[in-house]
């Protein structure tokens, strides 16, 4: 089936949405399509914004875009807007949390194996990010 961009990001954003509420996380949903975080989440008094993306892996990572884009314009997202972009892997519904600190360039590759090469520096594995934490 061939989802559209919308729809692919509803079942992103409704699979974080029930994974946070699993854990004890108050879901808020901003009104409106036009704000830097697709969802907020709170506990003890504590909100964090997530930006949320659907992402289909290839040749065994996953690129997480660090920007938005329309037909007008590139934004990079910053701490400020954020605080962190949840990764939806499409393939097995695996959900990928990536701190605004580790935002420093427009994309961010998570290995969900192994390199080919063994090569071992500079690799983000997926499984180091599997977990909501602050």
């Amino acid at each position: 089936m061939n989802l559209s961009k919308k729809i692919k990001g509803d079942i992103a954003e409704l699979a974080v949405a029930k994974r946070l509420m699993l854990e004890g996380w108050q879901i808020l949903f901003p009104y409106g399509e036009d704000h830097r975080y697709d969802l907020v989440v709170e506990k003890d008094g504590k909100f964090i914004k997530i930006q949320v993306k659907y992402i289909t892996p290839k040749n065994g990572a996953i690129d997480i875009n660090c920007q938005s884009s329309n037909n007008w314009s590139v934004l990079v997202y910053n701490p400020s807007e954020i605080d962190v972009i949840a990764a939806y892997n499409s393939t097995d519904e695996e959900i990928y949390f990536l701190p605004a600190s580790k935002m420093h360039h427009r994309s961010f590759k998570l290995r969900l194996e192994d390199a080919k090469n063994n090569q071992k520096s500079k690799i983000n594995l997926a499984k180091n990010f599997s977990k909501f934490k602050l």
